[in-house]
């Protein structure tokens, strides 16, 4: 009798501990609004970046995860909103640096193009050198 008694205690208390731990463990998981506003940065310097231009796929994943961030929120589901917002922000930051180093491509090649033109006119007038004056 003794020992039903104290293995009915002993299971309340397992299920009061696990009962706390599931509590404990919910209660842990804190509102990512730091992460969510690096995130809101990331595709705002994306933007600005031109990303939607030169980096289309990598700013709409961006951006898609950015919207199931606040949707993740207002569900309350602040593990997953944070997992997506960190996901978002790679998504932006990649997007901003491709975006950045397409242009910078784009740059070089018009340089580049702009010193052959100026070559070939050099070539084509020889003569007309101008002497530095003194």
């Amino acid at each position: 009798m003794a020992v039903k008694r104290c293995t009915k205690h002993l299971k309340a208390c397992g299920l009061m501990v696990a009962l706390f731990a599931a509590l404990s463990g919910c209660a842990s998981v804190a509102v990512p609004t730091e992460q969510v506003e690096l995130t809101r940065n990331a595709v705002s310097r994306a933007v600005t970046a031109d990303a939607t231009q030169f980096a289309p796929m990598e700013m709409k994943s961006a951006q898609e995860k950015l919207y199931q961030v606040e949707r993740a929120l207002g569900e309350q589901d602040f593990a997953q909103a944070r997992l997506l917002a960190e996901q978002a922000e790679a998504d932006a930051n990649l997007a901003e640096r491709k975006a950045r180093a397409l242009r910078a491509n784009a740059q070089l090649a018009e340089a580049r193009q702009g010193i052959e033109v100026l070559k070939q006119e050099m070539l084509q007038a020889p003569d007309t050198i101008v002497a530095p004056s003194r």
